[in-house]
């Protein structure tokens, strides 16, 4: 469960392709286009070693690529659709509904809107796609870890002055129902939240701008097919479990309506010449198998004309949960108290990762980047990654 990908419902890339070609004849009608493109690959200097973003090979293969359109048209004097679609070569370009919602402009500063919203969790969460607008090819896969990006509900999002500081404040509530890959083996297991709310500030001046977020849910993940060695599947251990009176501890394997949250706070500056960045999330579940996240980032860079070199050191330090709580230590349950020790070591991740990296902006519009990840992974090992991408919007 250390990777987590979330698969959104599948359309056809043929509906990109109609609505690009369509594009000069629709613009006449209030309705418009942008989009943007990522073209990237990378190796690692280990293909035994730790696998990490995306990487496991030692022969450099360019598969890490983004096509993204979004389609935002005028319903009324105050009422607009958004639409964003996304094709990724992970997932053979089948194209994904990642925004699909409409606002509704309730004053001069003031909107809300309703239908599939990008979930604010992050600094970069309205552009997280978007790789043109950071310094890296994609934001420090320590802190931008959750799958969760979306949800369908309703947010209400203004701006106002606050003396000499700019401000923004964002709350939404909502939910979703998905399908994760838990195990980054093409199994998809379901997913759902509930009662899923969240509040995201921001206050700035000039060339810096403080974050800050906080969100809880209700989560639901069917966590029973997952392997186990000698059990099979975690539900067989659960059932164990169960038959050896310890129910209680079979329910905390289970994702079943768990309480969880979500803090985060982040410092984003930029004089022109100097960029920095940092970013700590929390994410606490109450009594699951899940552990509790303690991730954070430091970035710092500096700009020479139409070159940016930059510097990250981003660590994950997750603790462990303790389901074996309350059996007695014995002989007879050893093997059940080993059992959920490893379930539970095995979702806490304890990784140091320094990257370094240059953008050249090629011209308007288009950034050519590289990277090395030197990831030091406390359980599997270090390993080095490179990466390169050709990344624009239009």
């Amino acid at each position: 469960m250390k990777k987590i990908h979330l698969l959104h419902k599948k359309h056809s890339l043929a509906l990109v392709i109609a609505l690009c070609i369509t594009a000069p004849l629709t613009q006449a009608k209030d309705i418009n286009f942008s989009g943007f493109l990522s073209v990237g690959g990378g190796m690692v200097d280990d293909e035994n070693g730790l696998s990490y973003g995306g990487y496991d090979e030692d022969d450099f293969t360019f598969d890490d690529n983004l096509l993204g359109i979004q389609i935002s048209g005028t319903v009324s004097e105050k009422v607009t659709a958004t639409v964003q679609l996304t094709a990724r070569s992970e997932n053979d370009y089948q194209v994904e509904a990642e925004w699909a919602y409409l606002s509704w402009q309730a004053t001069e500063n003031s909107k809300v809107r309703a239908g599939r919203l990008r979930t604010p969790f992050y600094m970069y969460s309205d552009f997280l796609d978007v790789g043109y607008a950071y310094a890296w090819i994609s934001p420090p896969r320590e802190v931008y870890y959750l799958p969760f990006n979306n949800v369908n509900g309703i947010d209400f999002y203004t701006t106002a002055t606050l003396g000499i500081f700019d401000t923004s404040f964002q709350a939404y509530f909502g939910g979703f129902d998905d399908e994760l890959d838990l195990n980054n083996d093409g199994m998809m297991e379901a997913a759902k939240t509930r009662n899923q709310m969240g509040i995201a500030g921001t206050l700035g001046k000039d060339w810096w701008t403080l974050r800050a977020a906080y969100h809880q849910a209700d989560l639901w993940i069917d966590v029973t097919s997952i392997a186990m060695p000698v059990f099979g599947t975690l539900g067989n251990f659960t059932t164990a479990l169960t038959n050896s009176g310890f129910g209680d501890n079979a329910n905390k394997l289970l994702v079943e309506e768990d309480s969880v949250t979500f803090a985060e706070i982040g410092l984003n500056i930029d004089t022109g010449r100097f960029v920095a960045a940092v970013e700590y999330v929390e994410f606490e579940p109450e009594d699951a198998l899940l552990s509790k996240n303690k991730r954070g980032f430091a970035m710092g860079g500096v700009r020479f004309g139409d070159w940016l070199v930059h510097l990250t050191a981003a660590q994950s330090k997750d603790e462990a949960s303790h389901p074996e709580a309350g059996i007695p230590v014995a002989p007879q349950t050893a093997p059940l108290i080993g059992a959920l020790q490893a379930v539970a070591t095995s979702q806490a991740v304890e990784r140091d990762v320094i990257s370094v990296g240059t953008r050249w902006d090629v011209t308007t519009g288009t950034a050519l980047k590289f990277q090395l990840d030197d990831v030091d992974d406390k359980t599997a090992g270090d390993q080095k990654v490179f990466s390169v991408a050709l990344q624009t919007v239009f």
